[in-house]
Formats: structure tokens, C-alpha cells, sequence
């Protein structure tokens, strides 16, 4: 950069500084009642000149007034209340023209600079008062002026709970006046009255609950006058009221002084001070208690907007954690027409409307028609809107909200006169349901008068539109899903069914097969085959019985133990077989495979343990432990020789068993001597 540049940019901020500063000594003078005209400024300037509470250079500025009106014999009183009213003042027309948003910031700026332009005052006052020919109660009131309003500074700026800055208030007045009762009456608009909000003696109890009206008594009569009212002899006096139970029977004296948010007429409150003996209050005891009340009147209103600040910001807490709870709940139901009637309940609760309505798009997303309703009239529910119809329409059309204040007197409702009159309704708005980007229908919520509906309001059922969309996709695409199992359970139903039917077809033709057989060996096969065959068509039409392609090992068992028992009774042989098994699911294509394994070993059973007996007992029976089914098929029969091993002496129908087991069933199989019976037991064993 060339040096002619840099230091034309170093003379610009020079001069910017010393405009600046010169700007600041100007308002300070202003402040100090020094200056020689009257201090103007646009209200951005004002902004920036309620920040500088700060600002080390213009608080020094301010010491430096004060210190000078020291010298020339001014009131430190008087300073006070002058530049607290001229805070006060610029702060009203800066308020006025600030939003709700930023008023709270203001304020903050606003009770910083109060409270530094009062410390620079007392500071620079104090440095050149001359103690030495002050009177002793000039000096004394001097003190206490410094040491109260640096405890109610202390207290302003060191909390924003308007009931501790109303106590620290009272007590310091209190003291340093040295009075036994001082009390803080704060007015309330929405009654009209003023209600004790802070005492030093009268009973606690009190506070909050009694009240004047304005102009009632001496307290009243300073709020309705705006001015300070100083009474030697209460309760002689003909504006004196009288209020039982709170303990003012031994007061005489009284001095109330109006606190006036920055002196234009908004009544804040009123500060009163009173005294067990007869007092005539001196013109400086005024001045300090007004100087009190301006300071107090910012901390009161500071407060307040924090009160409310926290206050709105517990109840946006609380909405939200409703709709967050509510959200919970709809996505936790799946039944499509229980979703829709629950949201348009919810949705009025949340926003305490009357009526809602549920809108959702048809399928061509042309049309939109009430799906859901909320206390409707079945003829208003028969209304229908195409896309960007009426509000409704507009609404999804737009996907923004449309609000309606008095649905009577409006162009933006296509419903009829008649049709609006006869569901009386007098206002209502519409947000639309949004899902991925896309408009999915709408809700409409009704009351029965015109009513100005805030933003709050608006917002919050946006938001519950939200999750109520994501809820109500979620019910279609289990109404889907559901339609999809069912179409899916029919279909295996069938197929199991015709399964059955040609393996029953298979299983008679091996046995015709069998019986025309010519040599005994080859009978024998072919009835085994038949016999598996048949097993493998009892399974099927277990599966065709079942809804979702699923059956039970206990069914699966006892239906291959019911087929054994009819062969085993053709034959002549009365073996019981005995069945305990529980009942826990198994998919389509382990059944299957495991009624194979369930008949061999049962015919295993009979062919090798109880080979040539009539009689004999076969015991299945299952255990789960750790998701794993455990399955025995015991005999009393001939037990296994001690040097079985059964990877050098199975045969075929245990090879076909350890393979299906092995790789079928991700199991494992075994062959031991039974520990009840005389005989053997198989173990199979796998996850189902």
C-alpha cells in the first residue's frame, strides 16, 4: 500500500476517534446539565450512546462534570436525578423503536450505563466536595447516598430475579434512612391495581396479595399524581387507607415516591418509606428516594423482560417436549385410521382449537379430502378441495401456513357461507404435512370465534405437522407391508397345500409300487421312501395351516409320531410312542428337514432297538436352553454296544441323518446308551 494511502486511512481514523470522543464529552456534558444546548442525536447514535455504560473514556468524562459541580457548590442530588432522567428519557425513544426481540439487550445497555454514570457521579462528586465546611448532615447523607446506591447498583447488576433486586432494595433503603418499614408496590395492568411486591416489616404473607387501587390512600394517591407525597401525620391525614393484618398500626409518618419507567408516564410502581415517630422529610430525602426509583424502575423492567424471556422460553420447552412426547406416541401405533384420528385429537389439544382436520392428497395428488377428524360435523367432512383451493389448497400447494382470522369476512375460504355457519367455526389456520420435501396432505385447526392466532401458535403445529407426517407414512407403509405378508401367507398356503397333495400322490405310488414289488429287500425300500415321502407331506400341511409359513417342533414331532403310530398299527405292533415336547416356531425350510430327521430316527428306533418286538415304548422329547433345541428320541429296546462309534458303524438311515443335521440344520447329532431306558437315545441338537 502506497504511504500517502496509509496515511490518508491513518488521518480519517484519527479524525473518526476524535469526532468520537468529542461526541462523548458532548453527552456527558448533556448529562451533567453542563451543556449549552440541548443534546440531539438520530436513534441509531442513540444505540450506540446507551452502550457506552462501558466505556472507560466517557465515565471519566462524567467523573470529571461531577468533580466540577463539586467545586462550584452543585447537588450531587441533583446531578443524579438529572441524568437518570435524560437516560431515562433517550432510552423510552430508543424502546420505541426496537423490536420485542432486541429489547432485552437494550435494556441490559440501558442498566449498565445507569449504573456507570451513577458510580463516575458519586466518584467525581466526592473527590472535591469540601468536607471541611459541609454541614454534618449534608455529609452524612452524602455517605449513605454513595454506599445506597452502590448497594442497589451492586444488587442490579447481580441479578435479574425481580424479587431479590425488590428485597435488597428495601432493606438498603431501610437502613441508611433509618426507618423500621419500607414497601415497593408494583402496578399491574391487567388488574389495574398495585400489589405489594416487597417489604422490609410487614408480614411476608402479605406480599403478593394486598393490593390499592389507583388513587387509593397515600401510596395510591402518589401513583395516580406521578409526584412524591410526603405525609408528617398518616393517619390524620384524609387520603390515609387503612389495610388490616400487615402490621402498619405503629406508623406515623409516610413519603411515597411514584417509580415512572424513564418519565413518560408508565407507571412502574411506588416506592414508600414510613417511620415509627412524627418526620418531616427534607427536600435531599425526596431527591434520593426519586434518584432510588429511577434506578429502580430500569431493574424492575429489566427484570421483568428476563422473567418473561424465561418464562416463554419454559413454555417453548414445554410444547416442545409435548410434541416430542406425542411424536413418540403416534409413531408408536401402525394402524393407519387410529394415526389420523390421534393427530387431529392432538393437534387441537396442543393448540386449544376446537375442531381439526386431517387433509390428505389422492393418489393423482389433484384432490385433497378430510381423511381424520376433531369434533366435525359429518357434512363439513364431505368437503373436498383440488391442489391450491381454498386455504387448504393453497397450503399444500405452497407448503407454508395460511391463517385465517375471521373465516366469515375472507376471500381466501371456498367453503360456503352456509357450510362455515352450519360447523361454526369463526377462525382457523392450516399447516401442510411434509415429507421428504413433499406436500402429503394437511391439518386445519378450527375455533369458534375470530381470533388472532400468534406465531407461536403457527410454529408450534408446524412442528407437530412434521412429526405427525413421518407418523402417518409410517402407518402406510405398514398398512403395505401388512397387505404384502397377507398376499404372501395366502400364496405359501397354497403352495404348501399343493406340496402335501403331490408328495401324497408320490408317497401312494411308491406303496402300490411296494406292494408289487418281488423281492422283500426291494418292499422294504420302496415303503421307506413312501414313508418319508409321506413325512416330508404331513410337514406341508402343517406350513399350509399357517398364516406366515412358520409352525411349532411340537407339532412337527407328534405329527411324524401320529404317521409311525397308524404304520406301526397296520403292521400288528403296539409301541407306544410318547410325546413331550414344547412348543416353540420353526421356519418352513428347517421343518422340513427336521421331520426327515425326526422319522428316520424314530423308525431307526424301531428297526434296530426294538427289532422283532411287538411291544416296546419310544420316548421325543426337547429342551431349549440358550436359544439352542435339544432334541431325544430314547427306546427301551436293545442298547448300543459299547464299541459303537458312529463314524465308522452308521448306515445309511444315520448317515442321512447326520448330514441332514450337519449341514440342513447347522447342528450336531449323537448316539448313547439311555440313562432311563434299557435302550438307546439319539440327540440332535441345533438352533430352530
Amino acid at each position: 500500500m502506497p504511504c500517502t494511502q496509509r496515511a490518508e486511512q491513518a488521518a480519517t481514523r484519527m479524525s473518526t476517534e476524535k469526532d468520537t470522543s468529542d461526541r462523548q464529552r458532548q453527552f456527558a456534558l448533556w448529562l451533567t446539565d453542563q451543556a449549552q444546548a440541548p443534546f440531539v442525536s438520530d436513534s441509531v447514535e442513540t444505540k450506540l450512546l446507551l452502550k457506552l455504560g462501558g466505556n472507560r473514556k466517557f465515565l471519566h468524562h462524567i467523573e470529571t462534570m461531577a468533580a466540577t459541580a463539586a467545586e462550584h457548590g452543585g447537588s450531587l442530588s441533583g446531578l443524579l436525578a438529572t441524568a437518570l432522567e435524560r437516560i431515562g428519557a433517550l432510552g423510552s425513544n430508543a424502546l420505541a423503536n426496537t423490536d420485542a426481540s432486541t429489547q432485552r439487550e437494550l435494556l441490559d445497555h440501558l442498566v449498565q450505563l445507569q449504573t456507570g454514570t451513577v458510580q463516575s457521579l458519586v466518584r467525581g462528586y466526592n473527590s472535591k466536595t469540601p468536607t471541611n465546611t459541609a454541614p454534618a448532615d449534608r455529609e452524612t447523607l452524602l455517605d449513605n447516598t454513595i454506599r445506597a446506591l452502590d448497594q442497589i447498583n451492586s444488587v442490579i447488576n447481580s441479578s435479574l430475579e425481580l424479587d431479590e433486586v425488590l428485597q435488597a432494595t428495601v432493606a438498603s433503603v431501610a437502613d441508611l434512612l433509618q426507618v423500621p418499614e419500607v414497601t415497593i408496590y408494583l402496578y399491574d395492568e391487567a388488574i389495574d391495581r398495585l400489589i405489594l411486591s416487597g417489604t422490609r416489616a410487614f408480614e411476608q404473607t402479605a406480599v403478593g396479595h394486598t393490593t390499592l387501587a389507583i388513587g387509593e390512600g397515600i401510596i395510591g394517591w402518589a401513583a395516580q399524581a406521578g409526584q412524591p407525597l410526603a405525609v408528617r401525620d398518616a393517619w390524620n391525614d384524609p387520603r390515609f387507607k387503612y389495610v388490616p393484618g400487615i402490621g402498619e398500626e405503629a406508623l406515623r409518618s409516610f413519603l411515597a415516591v411514584p417509580i415512572v419507567l424513564f418519565k413518560v408516564g408508565r407507571l412502574v410502581g411506588v416506592l414508600n418509606v414510613a417511620t415509627s415517630e412524627f418526620r418531616d422529610f427534607t427536600d435531599e430525602e425526596i431527591r434520593f428516594l426519586e434518584i432510588i426509583a429511577g434506578q429502580l424502575s430500569i431493574a424492575v423492567e429489566n427484570a421483568r423482560l428476563h422473567g418473561q424471556t424465561d418464562n416463554a422460553l419454559h413454555r417453548k420447552i414445554e410444547q416442545l417436549t409435548t410434541v416430542q412426547n406425542l411424536a413418540r406416541t403416534l409413531t408408536s401405533e401402525l394402524e393407519p385410521e387410529s394415526v389420523l384420528t390421534q393427530i387431529a385429537q392432538a393437534a387441537a389439544q396442543l393448540i386449544n382449537a376446537e375442531k381439526a382436520a386431517i387433509w390428505q392428497l389422492s393418489e393423482d395428488e389433484t384432490r385433497l379430502s378430510i381423511v381424520a377428524a376433531f369434533n366435525l360435523g359429518l357434512a363439513y367432512q364431505q368437503h373436498t378441495l383440488d391442489v391450491g383451493e381454498g386455504v387448504v389448497g393453497r397450503v399444500v400447494a405452497t407448503r407454508a401456513p395460511v391463517v385465517v382470522n375471521d373465516a366469515m369476512n375472507t376471500q381466501l375460504l371456498v367453503a360456503s357461507r352456509d357450510l362455515i355457519a352450519g360447523e361454526g367455526y369463526g377462525s382457523m389456520f392450516s399447516v401442510p404435512l411434509i415429507l421428504r420435501d413433499r406436500s402429503i396432505g394437511a391439518i386445519s385447526l378450527y375455533s369458534s370465534t375470530p381470533n388472532e392466532y400468534t406465531q407461536e401458535q403457527v410454529d408450534l403445529a408446524f412442528t407437530f405437522a412434521n412429526h405427525a407426517a413421518i407418523a402417518i407414512e409410517n402407518a402406510r407403509l405398514f398398512e403395505e407391508v401388512r397387505r404384502g405378508l397377507e398376499t404372501k401367507s395366502i400364496l405359501l398356503q397354497e403352495m404348501h397345500h399343493r406340496v402335501k397333495n403331490n408328495m401324497q400322490t408320490i408317497a401312494s405310488l411308491l406303496e402300490m409300487q411296494a406292494r408289487r414289488a418281488e423281492t422283500p429287500e426291494a418292499s422294504s425300500l420302496l415303503k421307506l421312501s413312501a414313508g418319508r415321502i409321506g413325512g416330508m407331506a404331513r410337514v406341508h400341511d402343517l406350513l399350509s395351516q399357517d398364516s406366515i409359513g412358520q409352525t411349532t417342533v411340537a407339532d412337527v414331532i407328534e405329527s411324524m409320531a401320529d404317521m409311525m403310530r397308524s404304520d406301526l398299527s397296520a403292521s400288528g405292533r403296539e409301541i407306544q410312542i410318547i410325546v413331550d415336547a414344547q412348543p416353540g416356531t420353526m421356519t418352513s425350510e428347517k421343518a422340513s428337514v427336521f421331520a426327515l430327521v425326526v422319522n428316520e430316527l424314530m423308525w431307526n428306533a424301531v428297526e434296530h432297538g426294538l427289532n422283532g418286538r411287538t411291544h416296546g415304548n419310544i420316548r421325543v422329547s426337547t429342551e431349549i436352553h440358550n436359544e439352542q433345541l435339544s432334541v431325544s428320541i430314547a427306546d427301551d429296546g436293545i442298547s448300543i454296544p459299547s464299541s459303537f462309534d458312529l463314524n465308522r458303524d452308521q448306515g445309511l438311515g444315520l448317515t442321512i441323518v447326520r448330514n441332514l443335521v450337519e449341514r440342513n440344520l447347522d447342528g450336531s447329532f449323537e448316539i448313547t446308551a439311555s440313562d432311563t431306558l434299557s435302550g438307546a437315545v439319539a440327540t440332535v441338537q441345533f438352533r430352530p
